[in-house]
């Protein structure tokens, strides 16, 4: 294998699940080599990749330090050279009113949890209720509009659907999460039979 210098503008982010780091220790992955990952809500995680033409390589301490990219300013660099990249639109599912899909045609949807002035911007506007959203699979991010009833049973079935449709590793979460002021918090809906 040739060797590779990775450069600041090559950070990009991932969202993962906690499982993913866990299966790396269970791998016998030292903790030196484990990829960079950030607290994001509940059991998903930020994580860091180096974006190359063919592949990404996900990032370590030691490759982040090679680049010179400062721990303090990972997450900045990696938003800023996302910026501009794709862009997002909120889509009416079909599947029931108030049920809303993201859409980037980049199979990056779950990404977009980590831009805030999108979800303050763009997103809140357009939700009368609270907004509510889960993460089944990295290409797939669903909101539900708490003010039109029904919403969120939807957000779970649906959700449910994505996330077992497929046996591959891009599943995510069934967890629901609510965007507030201070970002996202896990959202625990306590409606009867729900899981």
């Amino acid at each position: 294998m040739t060797d590779t210098t990775y450069r600041p503008e090559q950070l990009t982010l991932r969202i993962k699940h906690q499982q993913f780091i866990e299966a790396l220790r269970a791998h016998g992955v030292p903790e030196a080599q484990l990829p960079v990952t950030a607290p994001m809500c509940g059991e998903l995680l930020i994580s860091y990749a180096f974006d190359l033409p063919d592949h990404f390589v996900m990032a370590t301490p030691p490759l982040l330090a090679a680049a010179g990219i400062e721990p303090d300013t990972r997450k900045a660099l990696a938003v800023a050279n996302f910026k501009g990249r794709f862009s997002a639109q909120l889509v009416k599912t079909g599947i029931h009113e108030g049920l809303i899909a993201v859409r980037t045609g980049q199979d990056m949807e779950a990404v977009l949890l980590v831009f805030d002035g999108f979800w303050q911007g763009h997103v809140r506007p357009e939700i009368a209720g609270d907004l509510i959203v889960c993460v089944p699979r990295r290409d797939v991010l669903l909101i539900a509009d708490t003010a039109v009833p029904g919403a969120l049973q939807a957000l779970r079935a649906e959700s449910a659907r994505a996330f077992h449709a497929v046996a591959d590793n891009h599943a995510l979460s069934l967890q629901q999460m609510q965007w507030t002021a201070d970002g996202w918090a896990l959202f625990n809906d306590t409606v009867e039979g729900a899981k």
